[in-house]
């Protein structure tokens, strides 16, 4: 954890420098503008740091909603910035070599034509993590899925972090959406909360007001644990939703049986999809926070795994990286072992992060078939 506080304390003011270094230096400004712009780039670059002074948490900033957006988007077009500054250095070196150059009122104007675009998408980047979710529909066939589920219905949620920067209101648009599929299950894979029970139950509660057929059932992810899952649980239970730990539901339509099976995070050190698959009837779905395990779910009978934890990348380019420490699997779907995966891109956004560039959220709505 150390480890990872001091990559996001340091990525802010190292992005900071490379874009003076890259977009306003070469410029030849007053000195006076020079220190002012060095200055701005460095404040809003500090995100981490006003969030643990002003928010307790640099992690949970528990802070009014909008001042963690408008932190989020000042410290995404300093990161935005030094990419772009750094891909004109790198063109701009490029075309030295080449015996070109850029004179100073051109390289002046691209300079500041980059950081208007770097502005907007931050802005635009913040947007797409904290506005409501796309609808994404998926068809999965089975050969064996039981007659009788023969069009059954999954509205899959993922990754909704509830916190200060995604609060009541946002939670209520997301129930609307999942209930208007009318899905005969919901399934929430993982990271439902960012922050404590005490202070976070009440932006969580329009989850109370989730609707279907067969009922709605979630898998912890790794953030419920840095949340203090044990208090967590009762509030999940108090709004309706069935938490497999390392348990499962049987649906019945007549002779037929379909079985929703769930799996604790592995931070929990109590995560046994053999325990959650024991003894059920043979058609099984597990729901698995993070998209791994593959070969030994498929072992175990498992025919559709639904994951999370990725966020899709979140930034587009990035997810390469991403899939690279989940088993090559960051967003979509998936055919591997014998059994079918989708990885939901994640419904909401971690506040510390609250951003979407190119990656929207999503609720899966995922219709299963049988096929011949």
């Amino acid at each position: 954890m150390n480890l990872f506080r001091a990559f996001f304390l340091s990525l802010g003011p190292l992005c900071a420098a490379l874009a003076y270094a890259t977009l306003v230096k070469p410029l030849a400004l007053p000195r006076k503008w020079n220190a002012c712009l060095a200055a701005a780039l460095l404040a809003f670059s500090l995100k981490f740091t006003w969030f643990a002074t002003f928010g307790g948490s640099m992690f949970l900033p528990e802070m009014p909603e909008g001042a963690i957006h408008a932190l989020s988007v000042l410290y995404d077009f300093v990161l935005v910035s030094a990419v772009a500054g750094a891909a004109f250095s790198i063109a701009t070196a490029a075309l030295r070599r080449c015996g070109g150059t850029v004179e100073p009122g051109r390289r002046r104007f691209i300079a500041g034509a980059l950081s208007f675009g770097a502005a907007g998408v931050a802005a635009k980047g913040v947007h797409d993590g904290i506005r409501l979710p796309d609808v994404v529909d998926v068809t999965l066939f089975f050969p064996d899925l039981p007659a009788a589920f023969d069009g059954y219905r999954i509205a899959h949620l993922s990754d909704l972090h509830i916190s200060a920067a995604a609060r009541a209101e946002r939670t209520a648009g997301v129930v609307r959406l999942a209930n208007a599929l009318k899905p005969d299950a919901i399934a929430i894979t993982g990271d439902f909360v960012d922050g404590a029970a005490d202070v976070r139950a009440a932006d969580v509660l329009p989850l109370a007001e989730l609707r279907a057929a067969d009922g709605v059932f979630g898998c912890t992810g790794n953030h419920e644990y840095y949340s203090g899952y044990g208090e967590w649980r009762k509030v999940f239970r108090d709004c309706g939703i069935r938490m497999l730990e390392n348990a499962a539901h049987v649906a019945r339509r007549g002779a037929d049986a379909l079985v929703i099976a769930g799996v604790n995070d592995p931070v929990s050190l109590d995560s046994d999809a053999a325990a959650a698959c024991a003894g059920t009837p043979p058609f099984r779905i597990l729901l698995a926070h993070r998209p791994t395990r593959l070969a030994a779910h498929a072992e175990l009978g498992v025919r559709m795994q639904l994951s999370g934890h990725t966020h899709g990348g979140a930034v587009f380019g990035l997810d390469r990286l991403v899939a690279r420490a989940n088993e090559g699997h960051v967003r979509g779907l998936y055919r591997e072992h014998g059994l079918q995966l989708y990885v939901n891109a994640g419904t909401g956004q971690w506040a510390g992060f609250p951003t979407r560039i190119g990656v929207p959220p999503e609720i899966t709505h995922i219709t299963l078939r049988r096929s011949m």
